[in-house]
């Protein structure tokens, strides 16, 4: 067996872990809140070292500690049983809402009260980068944590529609690929490989509402159309923008934590920047 085989088989047995924890998640929640936290703490020292500097162990700590505190208070309502006075979904939405306030006030006090007794010349920068962190990383897992409570039939149609353009997008710009997207940010990213991913992204919206399963929304087909083209949409800006911050590192992967696929960044970008907007729409617009 030579390298490029036995490089394939490894990608193709942890990228089949992967997909199986995450669809075991969808079907049980405690499993998904465990895996996006874990998910949120690994990438938030991926970034960390991306970034070379801004945000330092101080900010990592807090960024970590909110992190773990957030998915715990997620876990812990969205684990409780429905009763007449209290619904867990509703309750689980809830927390994750009135959180936010909070983690973000302690994400930026803690270490702009550490800035002061710094003498470094560029304080905004650091604190800048390490609230960032929180709104790029830890929001968007924590909120794909809710929807698997709220609703698991959206969040599994997300992943799907994630993966089929992920999937199409990099066949499509290694077959016939030749106009570059973003040559600066990402060599290999092509017009041709993105719009062969939207269209195959599209594709899955069209099917997934005759699937029993997520038929059960009774959404009209021009919501999974849009629903899909919000994803897509946010999911290439977020591969973009990792691809930015490991270009600026220069690195080729922002960690090692799987084996043929890179880091947890690798793995999430375009989950992280298309959760908020494609799961806000379909909570809001398909599902309430």
């Amino acid at each position: 067996m030579n390298q490029k085989t036995k490089n394939l088989l490894v990608r193709t047995i942890f990228g089949a872990i992967y997909v199986a924890l995450m669809i075991a998640g969808v079907y049980v929640f405690p499993l998904m809140a465990v895996l996006m936290g874990l998910v949120a703490c690994v990438s938030i020292v991926e970034f960390s070292r991306l970034t070379s500097g801004p945000v330092d162990k101080v900010s990592r700590v807090v960024l970590l500690a909110v992190a773990i505190a957030q998915f715990v208070v997620i876990l812990y309502y969205g684990s409780q049983k429905n009763t007449f006075f209290y619904n867990a979904p509703i309750m689980t939405l809830s927390s994750f809402v009135i959180s936010i306030p909070i983690m973000l006030l302690v994400t930026g006090l803690v270490p702009s009260v550490v800035e002061l007794f710094r003498g470094r010349p560029i304080p905004v920068e650091h604190l800048g980068t390490s609230t960032y962190a929180y709104f790029w990383i830890v929001m968007p897992l924590a909120f794909i944590a809710v929807m698997t409570k709220v609703c698991p039939e959206v969040v599994f149609a997300f992943f799907l529609i994630i993966w089929a353009y992920d999937t199409f997008a990099y066949l499509g710009g290694s077959l016939y690929g030749r106009n570059k997207m973003c040559e600066r940010i990402s060599p290999k990213k092509t017009w041709e490989g993105t719009a062969t991913g939207v269209v195959m992204a599209v594709v899955f919206a069209v099917v997934l509402p005759s699937i029993h399963y997520f038929g059960k929304l009774h959404a009209p087909l021009w919501m999974w159309v849009v629903f899909a083209f919000i994803a897509v949409l946010f999911g290439t800006l977020g591969d973009l923008l990792e691809s930015l911050f490991k270009r600026r590192a220069d690195v080729k992967d922002s960690g090692r934590i799987m084996p043929g696929h890179g880091g947890a960044l690798d793995r999430f970008d375009s989950m992280l920047f298309a959760a908020l907007p494609a799961l806000l729409f379909a909570l809001f617009v398909m599902v309430l």
